[in-house]
Parts: structure tokens; C-alpha cells; sequence
């Protein structure tokens, strides 16, 4: 029997598009499972993964924390040495490491400010203060500060800052200057040219 006799005896039997949708039906489902088959050892390593992860940043997080700590706590105890020289490396330190306000350091430096017994030492620490200019804390205590303050450099320095932060309750305690005749000239005349830019 020839091919062509085959085919033509069982045509029924054969029916491609029949066959062709079958085919397509079966490729289409194998291809499914094929995509969508979980991969239990892959699941189970991203798994691992990510506890790993979270374990990492825990640890990394909690030796900063440990790290800050430390360091805020050399930094109050160079700032309540009896060394002037050591109180200002922790001014300095301040200044150059701190960016967001801490309260407890803040309130020790606006104890140096009042009662440390060193120029340099209170200089430095206008200028630590200084980085925070919207803190009102710090602008009272700079205000009190050159209410009671009688170390002309300190002065000079105070009346520059309060003028910088156009800080107008500063006019009171600069008339107390002017009017001083135990106040020097060159911190009479900064006083007075303060006074002039805060009436602008």
C-alpha cells in the first residue's frame, strides 16, 4: 500500500488542525509548569540571604550606636577637664564632628561659655554654639553670655556672633557696653557698630 493510499484510507483518523491544537494546548501547559515551577533550593537561599542581610545591618547599626556613645562620652569628659587645652580639643572636636544637635553636649558647652575660666577656651565654643543658630537655647545663653561678660576678646566675639544672627534682644546688653566706661574703645566701637546694623 502506497502513502497516498494510507493517508486517503484513513483521513478521518487524521485531522491536522485537530492535531495541531493539541500540540499547541500541550506545549503551551508544559511551558507553564516550565515558568512558573517553584525552585525550592532558590527560594530557600534567597531565604538565607536575606536573614543574613538583616543580621548584617543589625550588627552594623549597633557597633555605630557603641561607637557614638563612646565617642559623646570622651567628648563630655575632655569638655569637663581641668585642662584648657584639653577642653578646647574637645571643642574642636565638637565643631568638626557633630552635625545635629545633642542637648547634653549643648548645656556643657553653655556652662563653658558662662564659667570656664579661658578665653580661647570660650572663644571656641561661641563658635561650636554658632553652628546652630535657630537654637534658641543657644541664642539666650549667648545674649546672657554677653550680659556678664567682662574678657574684652570674648566680648568682641559675642557682639559679632549676635550681629551675624541679627539677633535683636542683643540691643539691650550693647547699650550696657557703650554706656560702660570700663569698656575698652575697640570693643565699644564693635558694640556700637552692632547696634547700627540691628536698627537696619
Amino acid at each position: 500500500m502506497s502513502l497516498k493510499q494510507y493517508i486517503q484510507n484513513n483521513k478521518n483518523d487524521i485531522d491536522d488542525q485537530d492535531m495541531s491544537f493539541e500540540v499547541d494546548a500541550l506545549f503551551e501547559k508544559r511551558l507553564k509548569n516550565e515558568f512558573h515551577k517553584p525552585n525550592k533550593g532558590k527560594l530557600v537561599y534567597l531565604k538565607y540571604i536575606s536573614i543574613a542581610a538583616c543580621v548584617g545591618l543589625l550588627i552594623t547599626l549597633s557597633i555605630q550606636s557603641l561607637n557614638h556613645k563612646k565617642d559623646k562620652t570622651e567628648l563630655l569628659a575632655n569638655l569637663t577637664n581641668d585642662s584648657a587645652g584639653t577642653r578646647l580639643e574637645g571643642v574642636y572636636h565638637f565643631d568638626d564632628s557633630y552635625k545635629k544637635e545633642d542637648d547634653q553636649i549643648i548645656q556643657t558647652l553653655v556652662k563653658i561659655l558662662h564659667n570656664d575660666t579661658n578665653d580661647n577656651v570660650k572663644i571656641a565654643t561661641i563658635e561650636a554654639l554658632f553652628k546652630f543658630p535657630d537654637n534658641e537655647t543657644i541664642r539666650t545663653n549667648l545674649l546672657t553670655a554677653l550680659e556678664n561678660e567682662k574678657s574684652p576678646l570674648v566680648q568682641i566675639k559675642l557682639i559679632k556672633s549676635l550681629s551675624f544672627l541679627r539677633e535683636h534682644r542683643a540691643q539691650k546688653p550693647l547699650k550696657k557696653i557703650i554706656k560702660d566706661k570700663q569698656s575698652i574703645p575697640i570693643v565699644v566701637s564693635n558694640a556700637t557698630l552692632a547696634m547700627n546694623n540691628l536698627k537696619l
